[in-house]
């Protein structure tokens, strides 16, 4: 008798079962901001327990808090796609250069950081530690209202959980049609965030996720999951008595 092949399943790797996608309110891109305030409210408070009298302690912590918070604030005002951060690249290149050409011939750009550098950006610690406390606690309300108002994606359905009891509202999976876009580049930097669009088959509107962070990671697992197949590999059944 000859014997009969046997066919190895192939190996796969774990299977997704389902993606949660949280869309985040803009606050949490003040994160840099909480570590300047952090940095600068602990940095303050050693000179002071060193002896340093308040209007004596340096100025750098308030400087790099208020850089940080300016640009903050700034990068979360505006939208910033590729093309227009290019631009704002090249104005504010175009800035500079007017800036040195036209103090080559007036000088006076010496005089105006002399005025600046009499501005004093200091503060006591417990300004930019209560600033950072509030902060803190806006991060955790917004980590607590995610765990209650969320979308999941399974293989057959598109669910929305939200409420405290749970309230759930579901949608058809399969032929879901789905967008990624990167509106802003700062918001993409900072946390990779970008907005996610979901169509589910026979919805009446789009679903519109926005600031959804690490979205190509998610895009990644979505994609991955709603391609998954189940294949199995048998044997063809013996022949038994065949020379």
């Amino acid at each position: 008798m000859t014997d009969q092949p046997t066919t190895t399943p192939p190996t796969r790797g774990p299977e997704t079962r389902s993606v949660v996608i949280r869309s985040r309110p803009k606050v949490v891109f003040l994160y840099p901001t909480f570590l300047a305030a952090l940095l600068a409210g602990v940095w303050t408070w050693i000179q002071l327990a060193q002896g340093v009298p308040l209007d004596a302690v340096s100025l750098t912590p308030g400087r790099i808090f208020w850089w940080v918070f300016a640009i903050n604030l700034a990068a979360m005002a505006f939208d910033f796609t590729r093309g227009e951060f290019v631009a704002l690249v090249l104005f504010f290149g175009v800035i500079a250069l007017g800036i040195v050409l036209l103090d080559e011939r007036w000088r006076f750009v010496e005089p105006l950081r002399d005025a600046l550098a009499h501005v004093e950006l200091r503060a006591h610690p417990h300004l930019y530690l209560l600033m950072a406390l509030a902060l803190a606690l806006i991060f955790l309300l917004v980590f607590v209202n995610g765990r209650f108002d969320y979308w999941e994606i399974t293989h057959n359905e598109l669910l929305h959980h939200h409420g405290v009891l749970g309230d759930v509202e579901r949608f058809p999976a399969p032929s879901l049609r789905m967008t990624k876009e990167i509106p802003d580049l700062f918001e993409y930097c900072l946390l990779g965030a970008g907005r996610l669009v979901l169509q589910p088959q026979g919805a009446a509107r789009a679903i519109v996720l926005e600031n959804v962070i690490l979205v190509n990671r998610l895009e990644a697992r979505i994609q991955r999951m709603l391609a998954q197949l189940a294949v199995t590999i048998e044997a063809p059944p013996g022949r038994g008595g065949q020379p």
